[in-house]
C-alpha cells in the first residue's frame, strides 16, 4: 500500500531554491489544525492501520532530506509521536520517535504539491516463497 495526496499551494507561495526554504514552506503548509495537517494525519492513520488501535499523533516535525530545485521535487521525513488507544481494554500504547518518508513534487502549473508516501504493509509476494 502507498498513501498519496495533493495540496493546493498558498497564494503567496514562492518557489523554494534550497532545503531551508522548503523546510519553512512545509512548516507553514502543515500548520496544526489546518486542512493540509488533517489530510496528513489521515494519511498517517492509514499508514499505521496495521498497528491497530485508534491513533493520536503529536509532535509532528518536518525534515527535508533532499530537494532538487530544477525538478521542484524532494524527499521529506516526518517525525512524530503516536498514542494508540485500544478502546476495549482501555490500554494506551505510547510510540515515540516514529517516522514516515514522503516524496513530493511541486507542480507550478496546477499550483499544487503532490505527496507520495513510501510503500508499507506486507510487501512480500507468494512468488518470494518459491
Amino acid at each position: 500500500m502507498q498513501e498519496k495526496f495533493d495540496l493546493a499551494l498558498p497564494g503567496d507561495f514562492t518557489i523554494p531554491r534550497d532545503n531551508s526554504r522548503v523546510q519553512k514552506n512545509m512548516n507553514a503548509i502543515f500548520s496544526q489544525g489546518g486542512e493540509p495537517y488533517m489530510t496528513l494525519v489521515a494519511a498517517l492513520t492509514e499508514e499505521n492501520k496495521e498497528k491497530f488501535g485508534s491513533p493520536k499523533f503529536t509532535g509532528l516535525h518536518f525534515e527535508v532530506k533532499q530537494f532538487n530545485p530544477s525538478l521542484l521535487s524532494g524527499r521529506l521525513r516526518i517525525k512524530y509521536n503516536m498514542e494508540l488507544t485500544f478502546s476495549c481494554s482501555g490500554i494506551i500504547n505510547y510510540l515515540n520517535n516514529q517516522h514516515s518518508y514522503w516524496n513530493f513534487k511541486i507542480d507550478k502549473a496546477l499550483a499544487v504539491v503532490r505527496f507520495v508516501g513510501d510503500e508499507y504493509g506486507d510487501l512480500r509476494s507468494t512468488a518470494d516463497e518459491f
